[in-house]
């Protein structure tokens, strides 16, 4: 029996300092695990040669886009992927557990935010909130009830590390990810957002919980076991990590002001998001 083709893959397009802090990730993961595969989604004038001995796979022309990672996810070479996020230090091989992690019985597998550390979004009928939806930011009374009613689970998922099969339906899910994020971000003043808060338009982690909570595909989705060994956040307590088990992954933020300063320039093009017009 063939065994699947096991694989990371990661994106940088709109800016600069994505792809040099993509470099650097790429580097830590073969640091940890050399044999590792690594398939990249960036921009062919940007990748010395240097650079090119890192990547297994190099996919352009790509959208100029800082979300080109939704329109990647599909593409993957890889039967069972792992996406990661350009501003993450792999430091330990234990990353490598996270495809036995995969079950057959699931297609998707995430890390879950945790509330201390970022915001949480749940979703609710207009009535029940004055025609708004309500944005949580801690755990409350309303919060539990929520989860006890089995839906408060997902809305935390983090999208910035995840293993992932490929399949019919997880080709779905991107395509309607791309959907949902292009609705919200390419309609006149965002009214895409419908009732929910338009600052949340540029996050494509809110676009993936919308889609959990409106679409009608069979997602079999689960919370990866131990996940802050797998994604551990900046601001995550230690006291995450299971006793015994060493962090793989750091996950931190890129400074705002460097991305702006190395952001794509182009006429007609929107710098705070990027043109999908490769997606047309």
């Amino acid at each position: 029996m063939t065994q699947p083709t096991k694989g990371f893959i990661c994106a940088a397009t709109l800016s600069y300092a994505y792809y040099e802090a993509m470099v650097t990730m790429v580097e830590s993961l073969k640091d940890e695990i050399p044999d590792a595969q690594i398939a990249v989604f960036t921009h062919e004038e940007w990748v010395t040669d240097q650079d090119r001995k890192l990547f297994d796979h190099l996919f352009t022309p790509t959208p100029v886009h800082n979300r080109t990672k939704l329109w990647a996810l599909d593409k993957t070479p890889f039967d069972i992927t792992c996406y990661i996020d350009v501003d993450c230090h792999v430091i330990d091989p234990g990353l490598n557990d996270i495809f036995d992690e995969l079950t057959d019985d699931c297609d998707i597998m995430m890390s879950e935010n945790r509330p201390y550390n970022s915001k949480v979004v749940y979703f609710q009928d207009a009535d029940q909130n004055n025609g708004e939806p309500r944005e949580l930011h801690h755990f409350d009374e309303d919060h539990i009830a929520l989860a006890k009613a089995g839906n408060a689970h997902k809305f935390r998922w983090h999208c910035g590390m995840f293993v992932y099969r490929k399949n019919e339906v997880t080709d779905k899910v991107w395509s309607e990810w791309v959907r949902l994020y292009r609705l919200h971000n390419e309609t006149p003043d965002h009214s895409g957002m419908g009732i929910y808060p338009k600052s949340l338009a540029y996050w494509d982690t809110f676009a993936f919980w919308r889609l959990l909570h409106e679409t009608d595909l069979d997602i079999k989705i689960k919370r990866l076991p131990n996940d802050a060994k797998y994604n551990f956040v900046t601001g995550y307590r230690e006291n995450e990590l299971k006793y015994g088990t060493k962090k793989s992954v750091l996950h931190y933020t890129i400074p705002p002001e460097y991305v702006k300063e190395t952001t794509i320039r182009e006429t007609g093009l929107d710098t705070t998001c990027g043109s999908f017009d490769i997606f047309k």
